[in-house]
């Protein structure tokens, strides 16, 4: 635990050291806005909450490919990995926690879109389900953590990291159905997109913001939690052998 509080603060005093790695935020406006102009003017006003949805979750994983991936091969090309792995301690508490601070600030792209759909469109879509709307929140934070140390760990493994990270972005929004609902897309794709918990986080905020009833609440928030749960033990497996082999090469870094 201490080195994972270790990692918190770490993170959150270079975000404050380094306020451009939060560029990201200023990206969200121009989703927001594009994506509400376009249900509005096609007289869709049903679709508001989803689009709406979708620039929150968009950011959420947006801030997982630009801060949270680069934890590791960030201190790989800055040359201090090598010293954290001759530490006594494991070093993937404090990645965990560097990680988890980065989704903390995941939360911000939420309340932006609430925010400018309110103050440029005068949309503020109701919220029928409060309680599972916050722990689907939870539950995806949680999930995306454990992806962030999976693709962080699998970065590590490329010297072309940064081509992986580009490709890791609308092929998985088109995918998860952030915007368009899994179910309007080929049926063939559907199990590929049940494999990505941002799918079932979509579909569930968007449930929980309609006055209906939410069927099978418990099970989805279970498949968000599994996913997660999945990612952060074969991230923190690959991870260790990732620098077991680094150690037994002698290098963690390319010529």
């Amino acid at each position: 635990m201490r080195g994972f509080l270790t990692g918190v603060r770490m993170q959150l005093w270079l975000v404050r050291r380094q306020p451009d790695s939060l560029m990201t935020l200023c990206t969200i406006p121009f989703t927001t806005v594009m994506l509400l102009s376009i249900v509005i003017h096609a007289a869709r006003p049903d679709l508001a909450a989803a689009a709406m949805i979708a620039p929150a979750l968009i950011g959420l994983w947006t801030f997982s490919m630009s801060l949270a991936s680069d934890v590791i091969s960030g201190e790989r090309w800055i040359g201090s990995l090598e010293l954290g792995m001759s530490a006594p301690r494991e070093l993937h508490p404090v990645f965990l926690g560097r990680i988890a601070a980065v989704m903390a600030l995941g939360v911000i792209p939420l309340g932006e879109t609430w925010l400018l759909g309110w103050l440029f469109f005068d949309v503020a879509p109701s919220v029928h389900h409060p309680w599972l709307f916050a722990l689907t929140m939870v539950a995806s934070l949680f999930a995306m953590a454990g992806t962030s140390l999976l693709i962080a760990a699998a970065l590590l493994l490329s010297r072309n990291g940064d081509v992986f990270q580009n490709f890791l972005s609308f092929p998985i929004y088109l995918l998860s159905g952030v915007m368009v609902p899994v179910s309007y897309l080929p049926g063939f794709v559907e199990p590929l997109s049940r494999l990505v918990f941002l799918s079932w986080s979509a579909d569930l905020m968007r449930d929980s913001m309609k006055d209906a009833p939410v069927s099978g609440e418990a099970l989805r928030l279970l498949a968000i939690a599994v996913l997660g749960a999945l990612a952060l033990v074969a991230g923190r497996a690959l991870l260790a052998a990732t620098l077991r082999r680094a150690r037994e090469i002698g290098t963690v870094t390319y010529a």
